[in-house]
C-alpha cells in the first residue's frame, strides 16, 4: 500500500544517519541480548539460533504473521481448520499427563451452552496459569472432530486484561521459546531505540516511494492498530532491505570495474583457426542458445575489463562446452584458466570432460582436489607457478594460500552458490596476487556457472554484482523426463520397475537423504536402503553405495564402475546432484522426496534422461501435507527449470531456496523474493537513478546509506571488497 509520506507519523529519523547518533545511542543497537532480564545460558542460546545476538536484532526480528484478536466469536460460530479468537471460561480443572519427555495439559472450555475441549503440549506451566470459572480469551486452531470441537495450544489472556490489543505479531520460534517470550523482549527494547534510529534512505527515494518514516515503520511493525499500517511499514521495511543488499552488490561490481585491468585474450589468425577447428571436430553442433551465449562470453574476455558473467543453463543445456571453448582460448593466448567445482566428485566430472573434449588441441587439462597426493600435489602447484600447466580444474582445495599462478587469465565456478561471494572474489583476485614483480598485476575474467534454476528476482540478489547470459535452448534430441509420485505402499511396484529397466540394460539411481539411520525419524537413509536393496530385494544385481561420508577413493571407485556399467543400482545421498553424467541410467527413484526443494528435485532429476532411452523419475512420499504434496505434483508437470525455481521461490522462500546459507549473503529478514518482486523493481529502478546522480555514493545525502549497508551487512561485504 502506498500512501504520501505526509501523511505518516513525524520522521524521526529525518535528521541521523548511521554513524551520526550519539555514541550512547549507537551503543543501543550493539548491546548483546544478554543485557536484558532473564536473557542468559539457555535462552541466549535459543535466540542464537534465531540469528538474535545484539538489541537491534531484536528490533529486526519481524513478525511472520499477525494473530487478528478483534473479532470473538461464539462457541457456535467457530469453524473447522480456522484460526479464530474467542471468550470462554474454564469449565474444568486442568488435568497433566506425561509420557516420557511429552507432556499434555487439558481441559474444557465453556459459554454456555457450548464447550470445546483444549490441549496443550509441553507446556505444564499453563496449569498455574488458568482459573476455574476465570474467563479468559483464547486464540488458536480449531479442529471438529464428529460433533465436539477442540483447539490445540490456544494463546489466551485473562478477560480484565487492559490494552489486550487486536493485532497480536507471531515471531519465528525455535524449540523452547515462546511467542510470550519475545513479545516482552521486543517491548523491552522497542522504547530504548525507537528515537534514535538512523535513516538510511535518502530522503528523495523516500519521497518518490511515498515511504514511511524509519522510527514509524520500525515500531509500528511490531504494534500496529490495523491491517493498513501493517502493509505500510511492512512496505518500508521491505524497500530498505533490498535498497541496501542491492546497493551493496552494486558497489562491489562497480569497485571491481573500476578498480582493476584484466588480461585481454584475443586471437590472432592462427588462433583463431585453431579454435574453428576444435568447433568443427566436436561431436555436436552447438546450439543457436550456445553460440550466442559463447559470443557475449567471447566479447568479455577480448577486453581489458574483466568480465563478470553469470552463464545459466538448465540441466544438460551445454554449458561444459562453453567452459571448456573458454579456457582453450585463454590457453591459446598463453594464460593459464581454472574451473572450480563444489565437489570432488563434479571435479572429477568436468577433468575427464575437459580432457577428452580438448583431445587434438594440444592442450591437457590437469586436477587438483583434497585428495590429490602429496608428491602429485607438489609437481602440479610447481607446474602452476611456473607456467607450464595451462588448464586446472579443482576443488576448493585452488583458493588455498599455497596455490600461486604464473597468469591467471580466466577463474570458472561451477554451482557456485554453494561456494558464495567471499570464495568467488577470492579466486578471481589469484591473479593479482600472483603477479611477477616487475609486470602488471591483471584480475582474471570471471565465469560463474550454474545449472540449478534461478528466478530472476533471487539472482539478482545471489549474483547481483554480475552480467548474466542464460542457455536457454537444450540440445537435439534430448527426450524429456517421465516424472511420478508414489507412495509406500507402491514399493512392489516400483522395484519390479527398477528390475526391468535394469534387464533392459539401463541403470539406475534410488536417491535418499540421508546417510544413515538415525532416531526420531523414518526417513530412508543411504545404509539401510542400500542393505535392504542388496541383501533382500535385488541380491542378484550389483549395487553401490555412494555417499559424503566416503573417503575419495571409495567414492572414485564406485563411480567408475557406474559408469563403466558395473553398478547397475546407485543407492545415494544428494552428492549425485549435479555434474554426474551417465548417459546409460534411465531411472530414479527419490525416498522422501517431501524433503527435498523443487530446484533440488529438479537437479537431481535431471541425472537421467541424458541417453536416447526412456527415462523415469518416481517421487516417492506419504507426506500429508498439502504443500508438499504440491510442490512434488508441480515438478511432474514442469519440465523447464525457471517455472519449477519460481514456483520453489513460492512456496518455499528465499531463506531455504538452496538450503544452504554458503552463497554468503545475510538472510533476507522480511522480504519475500517471490511476494515482493515488484518492490524489487522499483528498487532496481530507484538504484539507476542513485547511479546517475551520485554512482560512489559520496555525496552527503547518500552517505547514510553507505554506512547502514556497512553497519546491517557488514560482515557480508566487508569480506567482499566494500
Amino acid at each position: 500500500m502506498n500512501q504520501p509520506a505526509e501523511a505518516n507519523p513525524k520522521d524521526h529519523g529525518a535528521s541521523s544517519a548511521v554513524g551520526i547518533c550519539p555514541p550512547a545511542q549507537s551503543d543501543l543497537f550493539k548491546r548483546p541480548v544478554t543485557d536484558l532480564p532473564g536473557v542468559a545460558g539457555r535462552r541466549a542460546a535459543m535466540l542464537h539460533k534465531l540469528g538474535i545476538e545484539t538489541w537491534f536484532d531484536l528490533l529486526c526480528c519481524f513478525p511472520r504473521d499477525f494473530e487478528d484478536w478483534s473479532s470473538q466469536t461464539s462457541l457456535a460460530g467457530l469453524q473447522d481448520g480456522q484460526d479464530q479468537a474467542f471468550i470462554a471460561r474454564v469449565a474444568r480443572k486442568p488435568s497433566l499427563t506425561r509420557k516420557g519427555r511429552l507432556s499434555i495439559l487439558r481441559t474444557v472450555l465453556r459459554a454456555d451452552p457450548e464447550a470445546i475441549s483444549a490441549i496443550w503440549f509441553n507446556q505444564p506451566y499453563l496449569a498455574d496459569r488458568l482459573t476455574v470459572d476465570n474467563w479468559y480469551r483464547f486464540y488458536g486452531r480449531i479442529r471438529r472432530d464428529s460433533r465436539s470441537f477442540s483447539v490445540q495450544n490456544p494463546a489466551f489472556e485473562p478477560l480484565d486484561k487492559t490494552d489486550p490489543g487486536d493485532l497480536k505479531p507471531v515471531y519465528p520460534l525455535t524449540e523452547g521459546l515462546s511467542q510470550g517470550v519475545i513479545r516482552q523482549l521486543i517491548q523491552t527494547v522497542l522504547p530504548q531505540l525507537i528515537g534514535c534510529l538512523p535513516e538510511p534512505l535518502p530522503a528523495w527515494i523516500r519521497r518518490d516511494q511515498h515511504l514511511c518514516a524509519v522510527d514509524y515503520a520500525y515500531s509500528r511493525i511490531h504494534h500496529p492498530a490495523n491491517r493498513e499500517e501493517i502493509e505500510l511499514c511492512r512496505e518500508r521495511l521491505v524497500f530498505e532491505e533490498l535498497f541496501l543488499m542491492q546497493t551493496g552488490l552494486y558497489l562491489l561490481r562497480r569497485r571491481r570495474k573500476q578498480a582493476v585491468v584484466g588480461v585481454p585474450l584475443c586471437l590472432g589468425a592462427a588462433e583463431m583457426q585453431q579454435m574453428d577447428r576444435f568447433t568443427a571436430k566436436l561431436p555436436f553442433r552447438l546450439t543457436d542458445a550456445q553460440q550466442r551465449v559463447w559470443s557475449e562470453i567471447q566479447s568479455d574476455l577480448q577486453t581489458e575489463q574483466p568480465m563478470s558473467r553469470l552463464l545459466q543453463g538448465d540441466v544438460g543445456s551445454g554449458k561444459t562446452v562453453v567452459a571448456a571453448l573458454a579456457m582453450l582460448q585463454c590457453a591459446l593466448c598463453g594464460s593459464q584458466a581454472v574451473l572450480m567445482a563444489p565437489t570432488a566428485i563434479l571435479a572429477r566430472q568436468h577433468f575427464q570432460t575437459l580432457n577428452r573434449l580438448l583431445t587434438g588441441t594440444g592442450f591437457t587439462v590437469a586436477l587438483l582436489t583434497g585428495a590429490t597426493p602429496l608428491h602429485e600435489r607438489k609437481i602440479l602447484l610447481a607446474g602452476l607457478a611456473d607456467g607450464e600447466i595451462k588448464l586446472l580444474v579443482g576443488t576448493h582445495a585452488l583458493i588455498e594460500d599455497q596455490v600461486r599462478f604464473a597468469g591467471l587469465a580466466l577463474a570458472i565456478t561451477d554451482e557456485q552458490h554453494r561456494f558464495g561471494v567471499r570464495q568467488r572474489i577470492r579466486l578471481g583476485s589469484a591473479a593479482a596476487e600472483d603477479a611477477p614483480s616487475g609486470q602488471p598485476a591483471g584480475e582474471p575474467h570471471v565465469l560463474v556457472m550454474s545449472a540449478t534454476p534461478i528466478p530472476r528476482s533471487l539472482a539478482l540478489i545471489l549474483y547481483g554484482d554480475l552480467d548474466l547470459s542464460i542457455i536457454d535452448q537444450l540440445p537435439a534430441g534430448r527426450r524429456p523426463i517421465e516424472t511420478y509420485t508414489a507412495a509406500d505402499a507402491d514399493r512392489a511396484r516400483i522395484e519390479r520397475l527398477m528390475r526391468r529397466f535394469v534387464q533392459e540394460g539401463r541403470q539406475v539411481y534410488v536417491v535418499c537423504p540421508m546417510i544413515e539411520e538415525q532416531s526420531k525419524t523414518d526417513l530412508e537413509s543411504a545404509i539401510k536402503t542400500f542393505n535392504r536393496l542388496s541383501q533382500e530385494v535385488f541380491p542378484d544385481l550389483h549395487l553401490g553405495l555412494l555417499h559424503g561420508s566416503l573417503k575419495q577413493k571409495a567414492k572414485d571407485l564406485v563411480m567408475d564402475e557406474f559408469m563403466a556399467g558395473t553398478v547397475q543400482i546407485l543407492v545415494s545421498t544428494t552428492v549425485i546432484e549435479v555434474g554426474v553424467d551417465n548417459p546409460n541410467a534411465a531411472l530414479m527413484v527419490i525416498e522422501n522426496a517431501e524433503r527435498f526443494g523443487l530446484a533440488q528435485l529438479h537437479q537431481l532429476r535431471g541425472r537421467i534422461g541424458r541417453g536416447e532411452y526412456r527415462s523415469v523419475c518416481v517421487l516417492l512420499s506419504d507426506a500429508e501435507d498439502e504443500r508438499a504434496r504440491e510442490r512434488l505434483r508441480t515438478l511432474c508437470h514442469a519440465a523447464d527449470g525457471l517455472t519449477v525455481a519460481e514456483k520453489d521461490l513460492e512456496l518455499r522462500g528465499p531463506g531455504d531456496f538452496f538450503g544452504t546459507r554458503q552463497h554468503g549473503l545475510p538472510a533476507l529478514r522480511i522480504a519475500n523474493l517471490y511476494r515482493d518482486s515488484l518492490i524489487l523493481k522499483r528498487v532496481q529502478n530507484c538504484l539507476l537513478q542513485l547511479a546517475e546522480r551520485d554512482p560512489d555514493l559520496r555525496l552527503p545525502e547518500h552517505q547514510a546509506a553507505r554506512r547502514a549497508l556497512l553497519a546491517r551487512f557488514g560482515e557480508a561485504f566487508a569480506n567482499i571488497g566494500l
